[in-house]
């Protein structure tokens, strides 16, 4: 029974180990600025070049959005007017890809 316990115990602190090893780096990039009004949004980001938007939508569903700057206007869909929106962003640095933390906003 112990050895059962044991070898439980290392699979599932090898599948852990495995699946922290493939988990993204933590965010280097701050958060971006959002704002919203007029059923529109805004967000700003503190990156330089091409910039690749993650949105999460109050659906749970994840828009993507690519931009020739460091900056996203967009049109918030009806169905999320009111309720809160995450957004984050990624670059490349010229070595790196550059990941952001996440802020989150109500589309107005």
């Amino acid at each position: 029974m112990r050895t059962t316990v044991k070898v439980l115990a290392v699979s599932a602190l090898a599948a852990l180990g495995l699946a922290a090893g493939a988990t993204p780096a933590l965010a280097a990039a701050p958060a971006p600025f959002c704002e919203s009004g007029a059923s529109q949004f805004y967000c700003d980001a503190s990156s330089t070049g091409t910039t690749t938007w993650s949105i999460t939508w109050y659906s749970g569903s994840v828009g993507t959005f690519t931009t020739a700057g460091s900056t996203l206007f967009a049109t918030c869909p009806a169905s999320n007017l009111g309720h809160p929106v995450r957004a984050s962003y990624s670059y490349f640095d010229g070595s790196t890809t550059q990941y952001s933390g996440t802020t989150q906003f109500i589309c107005r």
